[in-house]
């Protein structure tokens, strides 16, 4: 058999050379149109009905099983959704926490000397010695720094000599007073007895008067030169500056040589010659608002803090206040005193000053969450009897999470903790405690939910949609 069939693999196999068929000049020989089948079966309009009609079966199952469902569910969410529109808000609500009588008041201070002054010259002329420097401690009195003032000692020595020559004059003018005196004397005693005639002596009570006159000028004139002399005098002292009080040197503006003007001092507009500070008490100034302003007392002690000695305080005293409150800051200044013992502050130190307030009528805190501003002001919103009303407060220290307020509010108020912007002021909510809150939070004994809040609530409108995305 196998012979068999190789050799009907060879029949069948054409031969390597034999020649391409002839080209079909067009005449229908039937060779493509052989490999056509024309005997296929025909398709009958029952059967294409039959298959349109289960594919239409099989799309109306599917729509019916996947929009039947949503349509009940978007029914469903449409209507709780409803529920919870028309459902009361639930807000948490509780009274505001009464401020402990007695509080820390931590303000801050800036720190100044106890006394501090400018020395400028007096006099004009070159700066010839300086004896302290920047930073030096002085005592009162002590010599600080020497100017040359020599057209000042040059015109001392004039008016010296005018004082001279005003003496010169003045006894001059009382020899001259005294000769006139003696005269008029004899001639008035002439007269009783007739040996001279009245224009004689009318003569000689004008040379009197005149004398008597040239007299009181030349003591005026000694007067003047001497007031000139101790003008310059006084000019002259200036030369050598002192210090006024104890105190620590903290500024020198002037090396020696420099050309020293007394109009360039004080309203001139120049720089001093040193500045003195007395550090060995500080004052701290302080400014209390208001609220507190009645509460700090003169006498009182207070803690005065810096960042250079983290955890130490320095004690000091309310020693004076100003008595005024600031029209512009409702503050008033109050000034305490620290004694700096071993320089260990310096002048001009920022820090905190702590008094220990004590308040006959505590301040209420609420949460700084439950605050609103707007246009109409600072408001909190009250839940009284389980409907909002908008209060206006005032403000006292803020403390982070909670904040006090002066007035707005009693004691008995439901402050709702975050309001937000659906409450307005009229509507009606359900008011829960932030106990409440907490405990369903945790899990623990959560409180009971009547029918309506279940299925009105926010809460459970929010859950609800959650659940239907999640699906």
């Amino acid at each position: 058999m196998m012979d068999s069939q190789a050799q009907s693999t060879q029949v069948q196999r054409p031969p390597q050379h034999a020649a391409p068929p002839p080209p079909n000049d067009g005449e229908p020989d039937g060779g493509e149109h052989d490999l056509i089948p024309t005997d296929l079966p025909q398709v009958g309009v029952v059967k294409v009905v039959v298959i349109l009609l289960v594919f239409i079966g099989v799309f109306a199952a599917l729509f019916v099983a996947g929009y039947l469902p949503h349509r009940r569910q978007q029914a469903k969410l449409h209507e709780q959704s409803h529920a919870a529109r028309d459902a009361k808000p639930v807000v948490i609500a509780a009274p505001p926490r009464r401020a402990p009588q007695t509080t820390d008041l931590a303000l801050p201070g800036d720190s100044r000397a106890f006394q501090t002054t400018a020395i400028f010259p007096r006099a004009n002329g070159y700066l010839k010695k300086l004896y302290v420097d920047i930073g030096d401690h002085v005592t009162e009195g002590q010599l600080l720094a020497e100017i040359d003032t020599p057209e000042i000692d040059a015109q001392l020595n004039q008016a010296k000599a005018a004082v001279e020559q005003a003496n010169a004059a003045l006894g001059k003018a009382q020899n001259d007073f005294d000769l006139a005196k003696l005269t008029l004397e004899r001639y008035e005693g002439f007269a009783k007895a007739g040996g001279v005639t009245q224009q004689q002596l009318d003569e000689k009570r004008n040379a009197f008067t005149q004398a008597k006159a040239i007299l009181e000028g030349a003591k005026a004139s000694v007067a003047g030169s001497q007031a000139d002399v101790q003008r310059l005098t006084a000019l002259q002292s200036f030369e050598k500056v002192y210090a006024p009080f104890a105190g620590t040197i903290t500024a020198r503006n002037y090396d020696p040589g420099a050309l020293l003007s007394a109009t360039t001092g004080g309203n001139g507009g120049g720089k001093e010659i040193f500045r003195i500070d007395q550090t060995d008490t500080l004052r701290i100034y302080v400014n209390v608002p208001q609220t507190y302003a009645t509460s700090v007392k003169i006498g009182q002690k207070a803690d005065f803090f810096v960042r250079n000695y983290p955890g130490r305080p320095f004690t000091g005293t309310v020693t004076r206040s100003t008595g005024a409150i600031d029209p512009q800051t409702r503050t008033l200044r109050f000034e305490v005193d620290f004694a700096n013992k071993g320089d260990l502050l310096y002048a001009g130190m920022y820090g905190q000053v702590k008094f220990h307030v004590t308040q006959a009528q505590p301040p209420l805190m609420v949460p700084t969450s439950a605050l609103v501003f707007n246009a109409q002001g600072t408001r909190v919103a009250i839940a009284n009897e389980g409907r909002i009303q908008y209060r206006n407060v005032n403000l006292g220290r803020d403390f982070g999470q909670e904040i006090e307020v002066v007035n707005g509010i009693r004691a008995d108020d439901l402050i709702v903790a975050n309001p937000g912007e659906r409450l307005v002021d009229g509507i009606e909510v359900q008011v829960t405690s932030p106990e409440k809150t907490r405990t369903a939070s945790t899990g623990e004994a959560a409180p009971k939910k009547d029918d309506h809040q279940q299925a009105g609530s926010p809460a459970a409108g929010k859950k609800t949609v959650s659940e239907a995305l999640a699906r």
